[in-house]
């Protein structure tokens, strides 16, 4: 796990480990290896060499960048530098609904050489875009050595690249996919070229066994009204005992502010110096924790138009970690 950390944050200040552990990775790949990209923003010029430079020593690299108004300044440059130099680049747009983007924020590396001897299968997801600004905000990143969902990360890609390229993304169908310790959920939630199904975060809420002694903890920066089941499954959780706490950004959807106002206590909002940009919750239930992360934002455009990854993870020192980040985010809230 990596997380940018709040003392690294402080007056403005960067924190650049997620970025920088990227990097490494990267440049750790050796000839004959893959690294598949599927990212909304990209503005990192140096980033962008160095999967050029992979390409260039013999790594097979693959890109699918976002195509569309909120990312086309970050993009601009980068888009060009990496479609003139990469032989697998993909600018794809979402046409599935008019603000509808490929929001993803994940790559995936064949093989990387450690200290230790080779990593195989890395899955690295993280709720950080790769530019400037995301290093300057709360953000996590998670990798997992796992072959199961190191293919099923790749084929959610080539669907992405297939189905982009010629048009068809409304086509795309909504799926899931597990290991011994994760599972993997892909969206939009469409299936025959409709919307369908409930809310994977509501089902997760929902599945919790024993709420008298349950602890839920959310740390999500972009929140709407349209994902209220949420908050109604956090309110009747909260009313059979769980304990529930919930940290997001100050400047929150009005709205959702209204509806999480119900909960009373253990509601907290960031002061105007930080700005969250994870999505992730915990859920700690009958002894077991349970991490959920990605790129998944609590909105309705998130659950049924863009690309996106939900990913749960069943370990207990990711959970660890997790439930410390959470704390120290909690840290810098003034409660409303």
């Amino acid at each position: 796990m990596v997380f940018t950390h709040p003392q690294n944050l402080e007056d403005g200040s960067a924190d650049k480990a997620i970025l920088k552990q990227i990097r490494d990775l990267i440049q750790a790949t050796p000839r004959g290896e893959e690294i598949t990209v599927c990212v909304f923003k990209f503005g990192l010029e140096d980033l962008a060499l160095e999967l050029i430079k992979a390409q260039k020593r013999g790594v097979k690299v693959r890109v699918i960048l976002n195509k569309g108004d909120t990312s086309k300044e970050t993009n601009k440059e980068v888009k060009g530098l990496m479609k003139a130099e990469l032989e697998d680049f993909h600018y794809i747009e979402n046409e599935i609904s008019e603000k509808g983007i490929i929001h993803n924020k994940f790559i995936l590396f064949s093989s990387v050489e450690s200290i230790g001897g080779p990593l195989d299968n890395l899955v690295l997801q993280t709720s950080s875009n790769f530019q400037k600004k995301g290093a300057k905000k709360l953000q996590d990143m998670l990798i997992i050595s796992s072959s199961q969902l190191y293919y099923c990360f790749f084929n959610f890609w080539y669907q992405i690249k297939v189905l982009g390229e010629t048009k068809q993304l409304e086509h795309y169908e909504f799926s899931t996919c597990s290991d011994q310790n994760s599972r993997a959920f892909y969206f939009p939630k469409r299936r025959n070229q409709e919307e369908f199904g409930g809310d994977e975060v509501v089902k997760a809420l929902k599945a919790i066994e024993d709420p008298s002694k349950a602890e839920i903890r959310f740390a999500h920066g972009k929140w709407d009204d349209n994902r209220e089941q949420v908050v109604e499954a956090l309110q009747k959780l909260r009313e059979q005992g769980a304990r529930v706490e919930v940290v997001t950004n100050r400047d929150v959807d009005k709205d959702i502010r209204k509806e999480l106002k119900d909960l009373e206590q253990g509601i907290d909002y960031l002061t105007d110096d930080y700005n969250m940009h994870t999505k992730f919750f915990l859920i700690y239930d009958q002894g077991v924790g349970q991490v959920w992360t990605g790129s998944h934002n609590l909105t309705d455009r998130s659950l049924r138009e863009n690309f996106e990854v939900l990913l749960k993870i069943e370990d207990p020192d990711v959970y660890q970690s997790y439930l410390e980040y959470f704390v120290s985010i909690k840290a810098l809230a003034a409660s409303d």
